[in-house]
């Protein structure tokens, strides 16, 4: 009769093992679903903020390029003028026009003599 308790309490043993199993068995899938879609999820923000990150990079790529764009064009207005200002004496002094010169630097102090 003792064999025969203990193959009953082996067998209650094993379909309790059994049903708690498959109790806990989704618990522990849903889980691991979740945590596979929170990875997924973090991957596609993860990306989006890539993404973003580089469109405002090739933005202020651009802006920047604009910027010095414009400091060229000025730098290349400047220039013109600049030559156009030092071409003009030149042909005016061919029509006969003469420009007083002004010397800009100091003129030197005669060295005296020691004897």
């Amino acid at each position: 009769m003792r064999d025969w308790i203990s193959d009953l309490l082996i067998f209650s043993a094993g379909i309790t093992g059994g049903v708690l199993i498959a109790m806990i068995k989704p618990i522990l899938s849903a889980v691991k679903r979740r945590r596979t879609e929170l990875v997924a999820a973090r991957t596609r923000i993860l990306a989006d903020m890539k993404q973003q990150h580089d469109k405002e990079i090739v933005r202020e790529a651009f802006r920047t390029t604009d910027e010095i764009r414009g400091e060229l064009d000025k730098s290349l207005q400047t220039l013109r003028k600049t030559l156009t200002t030092t071409l003009e004496p030149a042909s005016d002094q061919h029509n006969g026009q003469h420009k007083t010169v002004i010397e800009l630097t100091e003129p030197t102090k005669p060295k005296r003599s020691m004897s």
